[in-house]
């Protein structure tokens, strides 16, 4: 997997333009404590279900509720999925449309996986032998449930799958133009599109070659 192929989305730069900003480089950096506070936000953890809490005044104050119940990785999972909704959403989920709120958290799937699994710490990182061991090495390494690591892969996976389609299609398109060119026919071919373009003009408007 040629990872160099990847391109990150606006939202992926933007979070890592973040985190490099706030010396935020490695997984070990990943602290959720460390992060809502960046954002201005804080943590508390009671037995409920995660959620966020924040108030649209321009203040960026904002609390994250986690799961008290939850074990280290799926906090940390959930924290990145509620940290999405007071940075990029407005408004009280519970006032929106259906239709609406399913957005906002599809979107917030899309910046967990972002914020938790960044693209350029997976760069630095030592893929395993096996491809299908790394989405286990990452969920240890960023300390995530394997089945976030699991989508994050194959997220990954399919962007760059998508861009060497492309890539080959843009060749393809390039070698396809080139053949079309009368610049590169050979002499052969040059002389049979003269016969023709003068068979063409004699019979059309009775043009006689000389």
């Amino acid at each position: 997997m040629d990872l160099s192929l990847y391109k990150m989305t606006p939202l992926e730069e933007w979070i890592a333009e973040k985190y490099l900003a706030h010396s935020i480089f490695t997984p070990e950096d990943l602290d959720i404590h460390r992060i809502a506070n960046i954002y201005g936000g804080e943590i508390s953890y009671l037995p409920t279900k995660s959620h966020a809490r924040w108030i649209d005044d321009g203040s960026n104050d904002f609390m994250i509720i986690l799961d008290s119940r939850l074990d280290e990785p799926s906090a940390q999972s959930e924290f990145f999925h509620e940290l999405c909704h007071p940075l990029r959403h407005v408004g009280d989920q519970q006032m929106l449309p259906k239709a609406f709120r399913d957005l906002q958290e599809t979107q917030a799937s899309q910046f967990q996986l972002y914020a938790a699994i960044p693209f350029f710490m997976v760069l630095e990182l030592d893929f395993p032998t096996y491809e299908k061991d790394v989405p286990m090495y990452w969920a240890h390494e960023f300390r995530v449930p394997l089945d976030l690591a699991t989508r994050r892969f194959k997220q990954i996976k399919n962007r760059i799958s998508q861009e060497e389609y492309s890539q080959r299609l843009v060749s393809y398109n390039l070698s396809m133009y080139r053949k079309a060119d009368p610049a590169n026919w050979c002499d052969e071919a040059k002389e049979m599109f003269r016969l023709a373009i003068d068979r063409k003009l004699k019979k059309g408007k009775g043009v006689v070659i000389r």
